[in-house]
């Protein structure tokens, strides 16, 4: 393992109960019943929400969308935390060398006081906010590190997170929560359920 791409939400921090919580009331906004949390990945096909929102008759813009989602996020960001382990698998893999790229859907806003919060910023190499082309930042940067593909891991909790990884040609690892149908991950290389598990990888 040369790089290790890591999503955010629901991978690193444990914000599903949160997420969930804003996501609804945003569909709700519009008077429109909000899907179940696997029906909701079940269609995200591309890993942009927006298609979820379309797909329902909301036509609102991503800021529209956005100006109803992260107040509901933030009232209760403060109850996020880590999954166990993230914090001692990171140092450790860091400390091994491994470079390690967060790559997320969520807004910067939301994902550096966190990071900082939490004392991991200084752990990643490099960060990629609000980016629902995950396959082309894993694409770049083994190409600007001189990585071949196989030397590329990408751990994400969603469905679309593994098409992006597959898609690029990196090793797709799913971890494995409490909220998303495991049947939903078939296609990834390998699965965990504690974090520390990346640790067999190397």
């Amino acid at each position: 393992m040369k790089i290790l791409f890591c999503d955010w939400n629901g991978t690193l921090l444990d914000d599903m109960p949160i997420w969930d919580e804003a996501r609804r009331k945003t569909f709700l906004a519009f008077d429109v019943k909000p899907p179940t949390v696997a029906d909701y990945f079940r269609e995200l096909e591309s890993g942009d929400y927006l298609e979820v929102y379309r797909k329902r008759g909301i036509t609102a813009s991503r800021d529209e969308l956005n100006a109803i989602y992260e107040p509901a996020y933030e009232e209760r960001l403060a109850d996020a935390v880590l999954f166990p382990e993230v914090a001692a698998t990171l140092q450790q893999l860091h400390e091994k060398g491994v470079r390690l790229i967060l790559v997320t859907s969520q807004q910067e806003t939301l994902v550096v006081p966190l990071l900082n919060k939490f004392g991991i910023r200084h752990l990643f190499d490099d960060c990629a906010f609000h980016t629902f082309d995950k396959k082309a930042v894993i694409t770049e940067i083994a190409q600007r590190n001189d990585a071949t593909l196989n030397q590329c891991y990408f751990i994400g909790d969603s469905p679309s997170d593994i098409r992006h990884a597959k898609k690029a040609g990196a090793i797709a690892v799913a971890f494995i929560g409490t909220h998303i149908p495991e049947e939903l991950m078939a296609s990834a290389d390998h699965y965990i359920r504690s974090f520390d598990e990346l640790i067999n990888l190397l």
